[in-house]
């Protein structure tokens, strides 16, 4: 048996021998159209009724398959394990499939490639350099034309222009420096009421850690950072302070209990690493252009809004602060994606000093599998414990190594043993087939990349073959490598996606640019009309895309988190079976939201209702008698960029709960058509 990729971007075991194909829980699914779902869905749960015992044995445990009869034309030659619902599909019954089904199983001309292909990260010092060299030039261009938009509107204004921008400038400095200077010290007094942190001195940290503190930081000529451990099993990093020199590294308790030495040390290596680049103080600078280009915008507004109030010379006076606070809204949201995207390089090489130091970029990779793991997992974990809860992770948000949404995305890697102990080591491992299935969504899709733009962190993907390539200068395996050549392009998934997401409004832009309405039987007064029609008729639509088919098969969250092409709005119907492992929100009593685990990995399960109050509600009463629980969920599997399924309903016990929110936009939306039919019946 050896994986191979098919067109759609699953990657599936293929026997050399004989061509037969090993498809894993619901999997199949991911190759055939909604319309023959049905087709496969009900010969599966018949299979697993009647157990048809053959003389096949499951190449993953060994045990006879059961038969799996399609119709009574195709009943050969497809099989599924007893013991983890996978199918064994020869080369005859797939042929037959496609002849008689929608049935698509193509696969993709690629090879496993070097990570020599991953792009090569910009110089540090050039990035930076570059980097402040066009925010500032932006602030210069800003206030020039300022100056001249005043001397424009204004006899002699040019210099009460320049006033008012350096004026504004002066304040956006005046905030980011006091940030600056105060920022540690108030984050000392947040660690302190918010959660139970101790200030630990180097000698008493495990030896391992102590001994590479000392080391790195003497090679490095600075001072051992205060390190600060919480009492928290949601395993995270995070660093803060003024210089290098009085830098603070605050770490959880959970990374003790997850991580292998060199592991924690590579993740303590990270947080020195923003320390010795300085990023605290470089990024506080980046941030001043945004905030001031944002303070121009609210200003100008104001005095623009009080110069409309003011009579006719008032008037007069008030285009120049229209103008520029148009203009500086827009540089804002330019600066800002600059600053993102400057973070976003900096911890690329901040994971390059960890690497670095430690001698392994292979134990950092496996260090941000398990902490994406245990931000996953471990939501909830201390509430099965008699620690309180917190919810450490949301707090520190940016701060972290890591973040939630990360590590839902690979989530599905760990744990693959069923007797994981969740807090300890033991039983732990990660499957690395299934990791380079969960990175491909972040790889491939673009979707990941218009999310990407608007976070601080780079995805843990881009990460980790940033570091695999890191191991190839040091001549050691890398953790995990990737098959960087696509099967396909997804672009028109995308762009697809898009439409939809605007269809309403396109279809109401359609109407109003199309030539029929040089008609004079369409006037101006029956243009409402047709557009809530038009709206209604649009957004029907859109709900039909958005929650495809009454059919939702059986699959596991492995096979889920493979899939490439699926979105927000673009979603996978599905059933899922687990254990309840926590709440969305750790420690939030009115989270109605749970984290859900199956044998293959953990997902976050979205409740939704038409009001909101119905949601913390339930949160409140009964969210926490969830947890632990076994649970069996119907809905739509989605991504943005952090992957969840939107339960339709879902059964505990012998109680089942349904969500009502979907059916309440299409009531909405057909009540829009209706109104809009309506009104044009009566203009007709």
């Amino acid at each position: 048996m050896e994986p191979r990729s098919t067109t759609t971007g699953v990657e599936l075991d293929i026997c050399k021998r004989c061509d037969s194909v090993w498809m894993d829980k619901g999997e199949i699914f991911l190759h055939v159209k909604p319309k023959d779902m049905q087709l496969f869905n009900e010969p599966l749960k018949t299979a697993q009724k009647q157990k048809i015992v053959s003389n096949y044995q499951s190449p993953k445990s060994g045990q006879n398959m059961v038969l799996v009869k399609m119709s009574t034309d195709v009943q050969e030659g497809m099989f599924m394990d007893p013991a983890n619902s996978g199918l064994w599909l020869t080369r005859k019954s797939m042929d037959t499939m496609r002849e008689s089904t929608s049935f698509d199983l193509e696969w993709a001309d690629t090879s496993l490639p070097a990570t020599r292909y991953v792009k090569r990260l910009p110089n540090l010092g050039f990035s930076s350099a570059l980097t402040f060299g066009g925010l500032y030039g932006l602030v210069a261009l800003a206030l020039i034309t300022i100056s001249l938009l005043f001397e424009a509107f204004s006899e002699g204004g040019g210099e009460e222009g320049a006033f008012v921008g350096g004026s504004l400038l002066f304040i956006a400095a005046l905030i980011t420096i006091f940030g600056f200077l105060i920022g540690p010290f108030i984050m000392d007094l947040q660690l302190r009421w918010m959660f139970t942190i101790e200030w630990v001195e180097p000698q008493n940290l495990p030896p391992s850690l102590a001994n590479y503190l000392r080391d790195t930081c003497s090679r490095q000529d600075i001072k051992i950072p205060h390190m600060g451990v919480i009492n928290d099993m949601a395993p995270n990093a995070f660093t803060y302070g003024h210089t290098p020199n009085n830098a603070r590294i605050v770490i959880t308790k959970g990374l003790f209990e997850l991580l292998e030495d060199d592991e924690l040390n590579g993740v303590v290596g990270h947080e020195i690493g923003h320390a010795v680049h300085w990023d605290i103080l470089l990024m506080s600078f980046a941030q001043m252009v945004p905030i001031f280009f944002y303070y121009l915008y609210r200003a100008c507004l104001e005095v623009a809004a009080k110069a409309g109030k003011a009579g006719k010379e008032g008037a007069k006076a008030a285009p120049p602060f229209i103008v520029v606070a148009i203009g500086a809204y827009i540089v804002y949201l330019i600066s800002q994606y600059i600053v993102l995207y400057f973070s976003r390089i900096r911890e690329y090489y901040a994971d390059r000093f960890g690497a670095e130091s430690v001698g392994s970029a292979a134990a950092l990779s496996g260090a941000l599998v398990k902490i994406a793991y245990g931000l996953a997992g471990r939501r909830d974990a201390d509430s099965r414990s008699d620690e309180k809860p917190s919810s450490t992770m949301n707090s520190i948000g940016a701060l972290g190594i890591s973040s939630f949404e990360s590590g839902q995305a690979l989530a599905v890697t760990t744990g693959i043993n069923n007797d994981i102990e969740w807090d300890g080591k033991k039983g732990y491992d990660v499957d690395k087939t299934s990791l380079r299935g969960a990175m491909k969504w972040d790889l491939w899709n673009p979707w990941a990349s218009f999310y990407e733009i608007h976070s601080t962190h780079p995805l843990t993907a881009k990460r980790l073959l940033h570091l695999s390539r890191q191991s190839e200068e040091f001549g050691e395996e890398p953790y995990v490598t990737f098959n960087l050549i696509k099967p396909e392009s997804y672009w028109d998934e995308f762009l697809h996606d898009v439409v939809m997401i605007m269809f309403p409004w396109l279809l109401i832009l359609g109407f109003f640019m199309a030539p029929s309405l040089e008609n004079p039987i369409i006037g101006p007064e029956d243009y409402l009309a047709w557009v809530i029609f038009l709206f209604g008729l649009g957004y029907l639509y859109k709900l039909y895309f958005r929650y495809p088919t009454s059919i939702y098969p059986e699959m596991s969250v492995e096979t889920l988190l493979q899939q490439v092409k699926v979105s927000d709005i673009r979603p996978i119907p599905c059933t899922v079976r687990g254990t309840v492992r926590g709440k969305g929100i750790p420690g939030l009593v009115f989270s109605d939201d749970l984290v859900m685990q199956d044998k293959t990995g953990i997902i976050f399960l979205d409740h939704r209702q038409p009001l909101a109050i119905w949601e913390w509600i339930w949160g409140w009463m009964r969210g926490d008698s969830m947890i632990g629980k076994e649970i069996t969920v119907q809905g739509w599997y989605r991504r943005s960029p952090m992957p969840y399924i939107e339960m339709n309903n879902f059964t505990v016990g012998n109680v089942t709960r349904r969500s009502y929110l979907w059916m309440f936009r299409y009531v909405t939306a057909a009540a829009i058509l209706i109104i809009g039919t309506v009104l044009l019946a009566g203009t007709l």
